[in-house]
């Protein structure tokens, strides 16, 4: 029982990741087929020697002194991407622009690296189904930071750092001496062909710190 106890505190005692946090969208079925009704036929009502009336299978509505009768519109079927349509809505940022960071100049000694960890805040921008990346050749690697408790630095942790999926993400940013002054980092939806939010990330060129 000892035993047994002291393996649970050792296995708290680790980093804990954080659940996968996709939006509602990945609930939602990516295709669908749905019911859509046509226009209502409406047509003037009959004078009958019974009285105003309407076809069989139409209702009588009266619009102050005209009386009409309404039949509902006929349904088809049609196939529907529900998902697809989600993600088109889900509204992502702004983004508030990050403050300036450093990369290495070409200069430094040896092949150095420089490290931030930041916070990206907008709308939506923390969604483990929408994408954040960096171009290719950049130099700029991207490292999405969601392991919270245990050992885990309170800089690194998300939930220390009041960083929730639906307002922010929390990134560990490598810049190289090949890395330009900006990047633009895309922030995107899957599946639509909307255009990627650009988050423009600038640096100044420094050497490490020995």
């Amino acid at each position: 029982m000892i035993r047994s106890t002291l393996a649970a505190v050792a296995l708290m005692a680790f980093a804990l990741p954080a659940a996968a946090q996709n939006s509602h969208c990945t609930l939602i079925p990516a295709t669908a087929q749905v019911e859509v009704r046509g226009p209502d036929n409406v047509i003037p009502a009959q004078l009958t020697p019974r009285g105003i009336t309407c076809p069989r299978g139409f209702t009588s509505e009266s619009i102050g002194p005209i009386t009409r009768c309404r039949q509902p519109g006929s349904v088809r079927l049609e196939n529907r991407e529900p998902r697809r349509d989600c993600y088109a809505a889900l509204n992502l940022g702004p983004v508030r622009a990050p403050a300036v960071q450093n990369r290495p100049a070409p200069n430094c000694q040896g092949q150095p690296t420089l490290t931030s960890i930041i916070a990206l805040r907008g709308r939506n921008i923390g969604w483990q189904d929408v994408t954040l990346t960096a171009p290719q050749g950049t130099g700029l690697t991207v490292e999405h930071l969601r392991a919270v408790g245990g050992r885990t630095p309170a800089a690194e942790d998300p939930q220390r750092q009041d960083c929730f999926a639906f307002d922010c993400r929390l990134v560990r940013l490598t810049f190289r001496p090949t890395t330009p002054a900006r990047v633009d980092l895309a922030l995107a939806t899957p599946g639509t062909m909307a255009t990627p939010i650009n988050i423009a990330i600038n640096s100044e060129a420094a050497c490490p710190a020995n």
